[in-house]
């Protein structure tokens, strides 16, 4: 499957869930890659982090160039169980890139009314790839969420008119996610079965719909 993290919008979580998800699925025994259309930032960083804190690499970590994406993703597909694409904000090329690749879309966002709203644009182009490829599906994510949100399977939402499904599982404002960012540890390894590991399980079980190895729940 290729899954793409698109948002226009800084700070929503795209890095974070790209690298999680392809974390939680190599720790299921996957063969993952993470395509990074930044170059500069985001998934790279991240490895580039890991590698400095002598970290072994769980997953295989690619920059790519938005116009290079579609083709590189025909390449790697067939080497890899799973391809996940990180994208920057503020690149409609980029983002437009991610969504003829994908298979699935995901959009991080905040849940609160104004992180919301601020998805418009990227919802806008969102809704246009659906229309024009049937095959294609997308979903909302909330990220940085407070502590007891639930969302009901089948739950959507529409801004400025534009309607998507919001994914059940949602990803809480987790401390051990800002420690990950800044040592390249995954939240797995910091604190196994914590709550942000759990979130992470949970939205990688709704997305690729497969758990770990012996795991009942």
């Amino acid at each position: 499957m290729i899954v793409a993290l698109v948002n226009q919008t800084r700070g929503a979580g795209r890095t974070t869930l790209a690298v999680h998800l392809a974390g939680e699925l190599a720790l299921q025994g996957r063969r993952v890659a993470v395509l990074d259309t930044d170059l500069r930032s985001g998934a790279l960083e991240w490895a580039d982090c890991r590698r400095r804190n002598g970290l072994p690499a769980l997953f295989e970590t690619i920059g790519i160039a938005s116009p290079d994406l579609r083709c590189g993703v025909w390449g790697l597909h067939a080497g890899f169980d799973h391809v996940i694409i990180d994208t920057p904000a503020a690149s409609t090329t980029a983002l437009r890139a991610a969504l003829l690749a994908a298979d699935t879309v995901l959009v991080p966002t905040h849940p609160e009314r104004d992180a919301v709203g601020r998805c418009a644009a990227t919802l806008q182009l969102v809704v246009e790839a659906l229309a024009a490829e049937p095959a294609l599906t997308a979903s909302m994510v909330l990220t940085q969420a407070p502590a007891g949100l639930e969302i009901e399977p089948g739950t959507e939402m529409t801004v400025c008119g534009l309607r998507l499904p919001v994914a059940a599982a949602v990803v809480g404002e987790r401390m051990s996610f800002a420690m990950s960012r800044s040592t390249g540890l995954l939240v797995q390894e910091i604190d196994f079965v914590g709550p942000a590991e759990v979130d992470v399980r949970r939205l990688a079980g709704e997305v690729f719909g497969h758990g770990r190895a012996g795991e009942t729940g």
